[in-house]
């Protein structure tokens, strides 16, 4: 998956799926658009994906073009090696264009594997994942930042398993302010550095956009939904070369033209299983 081919900003305003009575041209200014798969499953849950087509570089993005790049009108085939659905187009207001594909009668397992196979205009895409055993918290808290009266962060401990390599996601949700879970700042990490140890540390509030400091701060009152997720190896290596190009974008001196990894055969973004444990912190 390349910056050159801009999903990244599609993803950033999940413009995934939307119903059109034009069917989208992969013939972009002789640019050969590919289908865009943003996708996930967790236990117990069915799973959920945004399609769109990739766009040119200096594509113009605004609410018009994201509805000509969505895609309504492809096949979407979940199986996980025994049985197979095909997913049904939804509409859902949490994304713009307001469209997903979702499974009705599958739902995610802790160890299997899913594989999700797009069909549309004569291109077949597909992508394999697992959803990793889920992982306890020991405990969850929030605790005042030393240098202010109202904010601080929410907390967490946990023990890594020392027998396995294990990659970690982490979303909240402040009731009353967020209508879905919301990755983190900085939401990826693995245990490379406390394989097996006892961890402790803090989480710093996601936002689409930090435009001040305080931005990263939860504070007291907020009532805090946390998402605790562990993914496999290629979902990490994803999402952390796409938390590192969203960091270069916005520093004058990096460069942000770097290949972002992808799990996607004859396509582009990201098919990913979660495993997930869920826990509320009251901020006080």
């Amino acid at each position: 998956m390349r910056l050159v081919k801009i999903f990244i900003t599609i993803i950033i305003f999940s413009a995934m799926g939307i119903f059109s009575c034009v069917e989208p041209n992969f013939e972009v200014e002789n640019y050969q658009s590919e289908i865009v798969i943003d996708g996930w499953i967790e236990q117990g849950k069915s799973c959920q994906v945004l399609l769109t087509l990739s766009a040119p570089y200096f594509s113009e993005i605004d609410s018009i073009s994201l509805r000509k790049y969505g895609l309504t009108r492809a096949k979407v085939t979940l199986s996980n090696g025994e049985n197979s659905e095909i997913l049904t187009l939804k509409p859902n207001t949490l994304y713009f264009p307001p469209y997903y594909y979702i499974s009705t009668d599958m739902k995610g397992k802790a160890g299997e594997t899913y594989t999700i196979t797009v069909e549309y205009g004569g291109v077949t895409s597909f992508a394999t994942t697992t959803i990793p055993e889920p992982v306890l918290l020991d405990s969850t808290w929030f605790a005042l930042d030393n240098n202010k009266d109202s904010l601080g962060y929410v907390w967490i401990k946990f023990k890594d398993n020392a027998n396995s390599k294990d990659y970690y996601r982490t979303f909240t949700q402040i009731i009353g302010e967020d209508l879905k879970y919301i990755p983190n700042h900085i939401p990826n990490f693995n245990d490379a550095y406390f394989n097996g140890q006892n961890i402790v540390f803090s989480l710093f509030k996601g936002n689409k956009s930090i435009e001040k400091e305080d931005d990263f701060y939860y504070k007291i009152g907020d009532t805090i939904l946390l998402k605790f997720s562990t993914v496999d190896r290629d979902s990490y290596n994803f999402w952390n070369s796409f938390q590192k190009e969203i960091a270069n974008t916005g520093n004058p001196f990096a460069s942000s033209n770097a290949r972002v990894s992808s799990n996607v055969t004859n396509g582009l973004g990201i098919w990913c299983g979660y495993g997930s444990t869920y826990y509320q912190i009251n901020a006080k």
